[in-house]
């Protein structure tokens, strides 16, 4: 098994030597491809330090030099890939030994398996990264994996619903061939790319879990960690509901009815839950006027929710009547 693993680099000079050496010390990669992405620090330079210290690191660049986003980043280096095999790495993680020693075993025991993903460890940079990851939307995660083996038909589902946890791309391994299936990573997201890409293959791909007890990879948490960077609830919903609303278009245009029902309800429960408020006062209504609200409020960011029956069953499922009667008695 030989594989070409995809590092994008951006403002990652302090990180991107781990990364790229990590995975140079696996037996079974046979490139690394560096894409540096336009990068405000040295990260250049020290992408072509390592390029010219070891003949399999492939530097490539965007053709205008510029910050095209990891997803551009990734899908540049996929297409340049020389072999079958496909792994991810942040340029602020990096492996751990034997990352691809289980995944090596499920390939060549199944030729049909499309891919494997594996669980994530954490490693915290400084005292300030872990209190600002504990603050996040991360919360104390320690572990990121799918926490049950789950065949691979029941993946997308299990994944969607949240209960049994998620993957990292950082942990997933493909045959390059399964891009046939999926297509690149949505250049038009700028976050979530990442859960928009591991829901489509999920849905379309064989994806078998690896070792998911124990992590293969480590992601680095440190203060510049966009995912982890504060955020307002209002930005929070609106990139969630960006990846939302292209993977529904994605399940859409492919086809997969199930799948699109299913991306619908999460945006329904989304702006259920999530989705601020434009008017302060709004917030002191009562929380069956509020979902309304945001179910009106969400067809003007969701057109196509007009047009399905279980958007108006969440509309008809709240009881406004009762909320009247219990306002009346209290001014009576």
């Amino acid at each position: 098994m030989k594989v070409s693993v995809i590092i994008p680099v951006y403002n990652a000079a302090s990180f991107v030597s781990q990364a790229a050496e990590s995975a140079l010390a696996q037996p079974e990669v046979a490139e690394v491809i560096l894409i540096e992405d336009g990068s405000t620090d040295a990260s250049l330079a020290v992408c072509q330090e390592l390029a010219e210290k070891y003949d399999n690191i492939h530097l490539l660049r965007h053709p205008d030099g510029g910050n095209r986003g990891a997803s551009a980043s990734r899908n540049l280096g996929m297409k340049q890939a020389l072999n079958e095999h496909i792994a991810f790495l942040d340029a602020d993680d990096y492996y751990l030994p034997g990352r691809f020693k289980v995944a090596k075993e499920i390939f060549e025991a199944d030729p049909e398996c499309d891919g494997v993903y594996e669980a994530m460890g954490v490693h915290f940079v400084s005292e300030k990264a872990r209190k600002r990851w504990g603050e996040s939307n991360m919360g104390n995660a320690q572990l990121t994996t799918v926490k049950n083996s789950v065949p691979p038909e029941a993946l997308f589902k299990t994944l969607i619903v949240g209960k049994l946890g998620y993957f990292s791309l950082c942990g997933l391994t493909i045959r390059k061939s399964a891009l046939r299936k999926t297509g690149y990573m949505n250049e038009n997201l700028y976050m979530h790319e990442d859960s928009n890409f591991m829901y489509r293959i999920s849905a379309v791909a064989k994806l078998f879990p690896g070792k998911i007890k124990e992590p293969v990879v480590i992601r680095g948490v440190h203060e510049n960690n966009r995912i982890s960077k504060p955020r307002s609830k209002s930005d929070i919903y609106k990139d969630r509901m960006k990846m939302w609303k292209a993977t529904y278009y994605w399940f859409h245009q492919a086809k997969l009815k199930d799948e699109e029902e299913m991306i619908l309800t999460k945006i329904l429960q989304d702006c259920k839950i999530s989705k601020p408020l434009p008017f302060f006062w709004m917030n002191k209504l009562p929380a069956e006027f509020n979902y309304i609200i945001r179910l009106i409020l969400l067809t003007i960011e969701f057109p196509s929710a007009i047009f399905k029956k279980r958007y108006w069953e969440s509309i008809f499922s709240i009881k406004i009547l009762p909320v009247f009667e219990r306002n009346i008695r209290k001014l009576m």
